[in-house]
């Protein structure tokens, strides 16, 4: 997947107020103070427990006051086909706050990749779209194989039996399915089961060797390398976090 685009950093806004638009969708996630924003005709403000999406291409005004801090995402358009299908102002739960904080002290130390940085941030809006979006308009053959792939991810999928769910050569479903939904079905079956066992880390008490199993890892050490290639950090250290026991 192509990083080369991405943008993740640290913003503070001053009390001007700006408008303007720009090619990229912009997620906007709260840390400290109160940003407001006008995107189109909706008006809102991102603090608390509340992010903004802006689509590619919305007019947008903000300003702030006092001191400020937020985290910003300018996400290619490409690589996100569903983000103008979020509301503009989401309301975030506990989950999504903590995730938050954690891209925090990634970029804070700056011990993320761009690679671990474009896994994070494709996890945390897929998160949105899971909580807040409205389903993907596909087109049917690459629906059947997504579908395929939600209901049988604990599964080994190999691309042979989603080209025949699909009734499209192996090479026609990568490249559509990539077109509509922004990645391979080998990427998107992989960012299903991170999602999946960053859930179970977070809100189950499953010891990590049944989280892999859970999410179609035979092997620990299998899953536990894929983990920490995505995220940055192995399933134990986000276990002991979201109990927090982590000390920084």
């Amino acid at each position: 997947m192509d990083t080369s685009e991405l943008k993740l950093d640290l913003r503070s806004y001053g009390d001007e107020r700006t408008h303007h638009s720009h090619t990229h969708h912009q997620l906007v996630l709260p840390l400290q103070g109160k940003l407001s924003l006008v995107v189109e005709q909706t008006e809102g403000a991102v603090e608390g427990n509340w992010a903004a999406t802006i689509p590619s291409g919305s007019l947008h005004g903000y300003f702030a006051s006092d001191e400020n801090r937020f985290l910003v995402a300018d996400v290619p358009e490409a690589l996100s086909p569903a983000f103008e299908r979020l509301p503009c102002f989401v309301e975030l739960d506990s989950a999504l706050l903590h995730f938050i904080q954690f891209l925090h002290a990634q970029l804070a130390k700056g011990a993320s990749s761009s690679r671990t940085k474009y896994q994070m941030l494709l996890l945390l809006i897929q998160l949105l779209q899971e909580h807040h979006g409205d389903k993907l308009k596909l087109d049917r053959r690459v629906s059947a194989a997504k579908q395929f792939i939600d209901d049988n991810f604990r599964k080994k999928i190999t691309t042979a039996e989603l080209a025949t769910v699909a009734h499209l050569s192996a090479r026609q479903l990568n490249e559509l399915f990539r077109t509509q939904v922004g990645m391979t079905p080998h990427q998107y079956l992989i960012d299903l089961r991170m999602q999946e066992s960053w859930r179970l880390l977070e809100q189950s008490e499953l010891n990590i060797q049944r989280i892999a199993d859970a999410v179609g890892y035979a092997s620990l050490s299998s899953f536990s390398d894929r983990f920490a290639r995505h995220f940055g950090k192995s399933p134990s250290y986000f276990r002991r976090k979201s109990k927090g026991l982590c000390r920084h």
